[in-house]
């Protein structure tokens, strides 16, 4: 099932399902992951099937939930999760923490067995050259520490009270611009300002990005659900945020076909759920 409203800015949709309460949904407290067995879970719908998110889920809470609902972005996930609508919604450690610290409705459970995700950029399967070129600035950036001090400041220290404005990247005269999908649904890693311009980490990520390859990196806001064919169809060269999960690699066969991984830019830990308070 997706969920089709959009709302334009979290805040307002917040707001008003504060003043209107809670409405549907099992309304009874979720303390452990097992509480979440034969509950609503919400979803980023990402071009993922179904019955892997399914299937990831079940192992993850020790039993079959009673139903996923894939919504169309984050703050329909959220919205739906403060109204009752839904009863937890899974993502990695940093993008919980994020929305746990700015929302006192909310609140992190967690399984037992963490396990490691990496974050990496997407692009098209034919498309090795340019998987080589990120891999190879990547590279660079992990080496002289100016990739971990963009984690401190843009993720690990970024002050709830103080979200990053739009800042654009420069523009380097006679480079070639390379195209990346930005959706805005993985905050703080892949964030977009509620002015709807991307800002913050992959914004300052791509900046320096640029000054390694010597290339213009424009950012285009995509839909999560669309982002694997804005990438086949040419509209993007890149998807800024995917992830990467090892432990559960086999259950991500048909969608690992759809693109090229890069190295690694950042690595979480998986296993965390929303949940109301």
């Amino acid at each position: 099932m997706i969920m089709n409203t959009r709302s334009t800015i979290f805040a307002i949709a917040i707001g008003s399902l504060v003043m209107a309460g809670c409405a549907g949904g099992n309304q009874g407290r979720i303390n452990s992951v097992s509480d979440l067995q034969g509950k609503v879970i919400g979803s980023i719908s990402t071009g993922i099937s179904e019955k892997t998110k399914l299937d990831q889920t079940t192992l993850l809470i020790g039993a079959e939930p009673k139903e996923i609902l894939q919504f169309n972005n984050r703050s329909d996930i959220l919205a739906a999760l403060i109204s009752g609508k839904i009863d937890g919604a899974g993502a990695p450690k940093s993008i919980s923490e994020y929305y746990a610290k700015r929302n006192s409705k909310l609140k992190i459970i967690e399984t037992k067995d963490h396990f490691e995700t990496e974050i990496v950029m997407a692009v098209r399967n034919d498309d090795e050259k340019l998987k080589s070129e990120l891999d190879s600035a990547l590279t660079i950036l992990q080496g002289n520490g100016k990739l971990k001090s963009l984690e401190d400041e843009w993720i690990t220290n970024l002050p709830a009270n103080n979200e990053p404005a739009f800042k654009a990247i420069p523009k380097i005269d006679g480079a070639r611009t390379i195209y990346v999908g930005v959706s805005g649904d993985f905050a703080p890693l892949d964030y977009i300002a509620s002015d709807g311009r991307p800002a913050g980490f992959n914004v300052a990520m791509l900046a320096e990005m640029g000054k390694v390859l010597n290339v213009n990196f424009e950012v285009v806001s995509i839909d999560s659900q669309a982002k694997f064919v804005a990438l086949a169809s040419k509209k993007i060269d890149i998807v800024f945020f995917q992830i990467m999960a090892k432990k559960y690699a086999s259950l991500y066969t048909a969608e690992s076909k759809k693109f090229l991984p890069t190295i690694p830019y950042y690595k979480d830990l998986s296993g965390y759920f929303l949940v109301r308070k």
